[in-house]
């Protein structure tokens, strides 16, 4: 096969990809607006499909089913933690520093009422259905080894596993977070300077030994 049409073939492969990675991104998209807004099973793939802008039978070329969307939105989740942690360890400032400036932004999102809804629509269909919650479990202990990871580096780069109780700090740190969307439901005048002064104390005190 000549190389001309090797590479021309390669092209339409890629273009293809990334076709089909923007399709899949455009039903996820849809399907968080239907979720968020109708809950998980309230949500037809009618609707899901209408939001999404394209046919009931194009939506299950990507996904075979509402469950696979809500595993591909917790793959895709996952994927944006890590790109943040990233982010934040490749910062100019000392590692320690940018974990505690980055406590704005993650109180931020944590109430933020859409992301909120639809983390707990995928909780609560992780508690009625074991494949979904292996996913969310695994992608748990994935973004978990990460902070461990960043942790022990921000500790002057310690071991993980020689950081005197490290499971601890980092379930500390998740619960903290973790916390905030269900409180600001609960509580809807819950200050947000507040929190981010409490979150930024807790990641100091987690960067620290304890007593």
């Amino acid at each position: 096969m000549p190389q001309v049409e090797r590479d021309g073939i390669a092209e339409r492969s890629c273009l293809e990809r990334t076709r089909n990675e923007s399709r899949r991104q455009q039903v996820l998209q849809g399907a968080t607006h239907c979720f968020c807004r109708h809950g998980f099973h309230n949500a037809s793939m009618a609707e899901i499909a209408k939001s999404a802008g394209m046919s009931v039978g194009h939506i299950y070329h990507y996904f075979q089913s509402k469950e696979a969307i809500i595993i591909a939105i917790v793959e895709s989740q996952q994927e944006e933690v890590l790109a943040l942690l990233d982010q934040v360890e490749g910062s100019a400032a000392p590692l320690a520093d940018a974990l505690v400036d980055e406590a704005a932004r993650g109180v931020d999102s944590c109430m933020d009422l859409a992301s909120t809804a639809l983390m707990l629509e995928v909780l609560a269909e992780a508690a009625r259905n074991p494949k979904v919650a292996e996913v969310v479990q695994a992608s748990d202990a994935v973004v978990r080894a990460r902070m461990r990871e960043m942790l022990a580096k921000a500790m002057g780069g310690a071991d993980p596993a020689a950081v005197p109780d490290m499971e601890d700090r980092v379930e500390s740190l998740f619960t903290l977070f973790q916390g905030i969307p269900v409180r600001a439901i609960r509580n809807p005048s819950l200050d947000r300077e507040r929190m981010v002064r409490i979150v930024r104390d807790m990641i100091r005190w987690i960067l620290h030994e304890r007593t």
